[in-house]
């Protein structure tokens, strides 16, 4: 038992208050400024257990969400560890080269492959700092296990686990409930081991064929997601408005156990699979 209110917790409250900020700025100014206490107002914090959860339909940019959080860590100097469940090492590295240096996908891309605007582009690479991805697709729950725990022995304190619904736990049924306890596990270690978990998850069915903003009750694995959870992220394609490579949509901010629930607007830039947030002045132009 702790008694809260003895004077040797006060003072150890105290210090730790004091403590600096350890973080990691996003790409999105607003999502920084509205994770409080441990995160700062500057961004994940890493040393804190938060458990970070992005929800979003099928093939509607949770990979390219996270890889957008993994790029902003990168240029903060954050070392990252990426367990992609559906991307290949090679298919992982050739989106986030485009993202970290700007250079289009399509020319990093197997087939259009441009040795003269790779010349260009790797030597961006040269300070930046380690990012760690298996040798293979991993499925097995405990593997994952194993590698981020190796992975936090070398350093890594930020994590991006994409996606949950492709961990190997059996049928619909079986993976329902594996989900439940895989969340549970996820937090504990998170906080146990002082360290930042981003995952992307599935909404369910029903919440997927409804063009209506979504609420972190529609992720695929029920409540118990959503209550492990220190922030949910939404991505709202109910609001959405594509002209070319470029497109206009909402990032909806579901659950903030450390500051306010909002939305945020933001523009796609399908070239680079960038994202940037619409400033005040612009944002009449989105959807609503």
């Amino acid at each position: 038992m702790i008694n809260i209110f003895d004077q040797d917790f006060l003072t150890k409250w105290e210090d730790r208050q004091l403590e600096p900020i350890s973080a990691v700025p996003t790409h999105l100014p607003t999502l920084n400024r509205i994770m409080r206490d441990d995160g700062g107002g500057i961004g994940i914090p890493l040393h804190s257990g938060w458990l970070i959860v992005c929800g979003g339909s099928p093939g509607h940019g949770k990979s390219a969400f996270s890889l957008n959080l993994a790029a902003s860590a990168l240029a903060h100097g954050c070392p990252v560890g990426m367990i992609s469940l559906e991307m290949s090492s090679s298919q992982l590295a050739t989106r986030l080269y485009s993202l970290a240096s700007g250079t289009a996908l399509r020319l990093l891309e197997k087939g259009s492959f441009s040795e003269l605007a790779w010349a260009s582009t790797h030597p961006k690479f040269e300070k930046l700092p380690p990012v760690w991805v298996p040798d293979n697709i991993m499925s097995d729950w405990r593997d994952i296990l194993v590698y981020m725990q190796k992975l936090h022995d070398s350093g890594c304190r930020f994590f991006i686990l994409d996606h949950l619904q492709c961990v190997a736990l059996g049928d619909d049924e079986a993976l329902h409930r594996g989900i439940q306890k895989i969340i549970n596990e996820l937090r504990v270690w998170a906080v146990n081991y002082g360290s930042a978990v981003v995952i992307c998850s599935q909404f369910n069915r029903a919440t997927s064929s409804v063009q209506e903003t979504p609420r972190p009750s529609g992720l695929w694995g029920g409540h118990t997601v959503e209550s492990n959870a220190s922030l949910v992220v939404c991505l709202d394609h109910s609001r959405y408005e594509r002209s070319g490579n470029i497109a206009r949509s909402w990032v909806s901010v579901g659950k903030n156990r450390h500051g306010p629930c909002l939305d945020i607007p933001v523009e796609w830039n399908y070239r680079r699979l960038s994202q940037r947030e619409a400033d005040p002045s612009e944002e009449h132009l989105w959807p609503t």
